[in-house]
C-alpha cells in the first residue's frame, strides 16, 4: 500500500510493484527512481525491525532498452530470479519485438533434483506400484508449477535428469546392476512418466 498510495505517486516515471507473499519485483521507467526506492525501503523496513536480503536484493537495467544497449556493447543484458524463475530479456520468435522470457533458476533446478534425489534414496524399497504412483505426482507438481511459456527446454531438462536418478536408485535396491536399461523401459512402459509440458501460457492466463 506504501507503494501504490506513495512512492509511486512521487516518481518521476513509471513505476510498479509485482508482489507474491514476501517476494517482489519493483520495475522503474528511471534509474533514479529505482535508487530512491531501495534507500526509502532500507528506512522503512528498519522502522519495523527489517532489512531486505543483500543476496536477493539488486537494481539492474531490464527490458528494451537495456537489451539493446547489452547488444550494441556485445554482451547480454542482466537477468533476475524471482519465485523460482529465471527472468531474461529475449526476442519473439521472429526477431522483430522485445519479449522477456522464464526458465527455471539454476539454484531451483538444483534443489528440486537434489531432493528427489533425497526421496528416490530414502524410499527405494517401496513396492514398485507405489513408488512410481509418487515420482509421477512429484513429476507433475513440477511441471504445474515450473511449465510455463518459453520453459519447455527447462522441465524437459528436469524430465531427463529424474529418468536418470529412477533408474539410479532402483538399482540400488538389490545387487549391483539388478536392473538393465532395457528392464527400465519395460518399466516406464508400464508404468509411464508424464511427458514434460506446458501447463501454463503467461499470454492468456488471468
Amino acid at each position: 500500500m506504501w507503494f501504490t498510495r506513495s512512492f509511486a505517486r512521487t516518481c518521476d516515471g513509471r513505476a510498479r510493484l509485482i508482489r507474491y507473499a514476501d517476494d517482489f519485483v519493483a520495475c522503474f521507467r528511471r534509474e533514479s527512481d529505482a535508487t530512491r526506492f531501495r534507500a526509502e525501503l532500507d528506512e522503512r523496513l528498519g522502522k519495523f525491525g527489517l532489512e531486505v536480503a543483500p543476496e536477493k536484493t539488486k537494481i539492474i537495467e531490464f527490458g528494451p532498452l537495456a537489451e539493446l544497449k547489452a547488444r550494441r556493447q556485445g554482451g547480454k543484458p542482466e537477468t533476475f530470479d524471482f519465485l523460482g524463475l529465471t527472468h531474461f530479456c529475449s526476442r519473439t520468435q521472429d526477431r522483430k519485438r522485445f519479449r522477456m522470457k522464464r526458465v527455471t533458476s539454476r539454484k531451483k533446478f538444483r534443489a528440486k533434483l537434489r531432493g528427489l534425489k533425497e526421496w528416490l534414496k530414502a524410499s527405494r524399497t517401496l513396492p514398485t506400484p507405489v513408488l512410481m504412483k509418487f515420482v509421477v505426482a512429484k513429476l507433475r507438481g513440477h511441471y504445474a508449477y515450473y511449465g510455463v511459456t518459453d520453459n519447455s527446454a527447462g522441465i524437459a531438462r528436469f524430465a531427463h535428469e529424474a529418468r536418470k536418478l529412477l533408474f539410479k536408485w532402483l538399482n540400488r535396491r538389490g545387487k549391483r546392476g539388478c536392473m538393465s536399461w532395457e528392464k527400465f523401459k519395460l518399466l516406464l512402459a508400464k508404468y509411464p512418466l508424464p511427458a514434460p509440458r506446458i501447463k501454463v501460457n503467461l499470454f492468456t492466463s488471468k
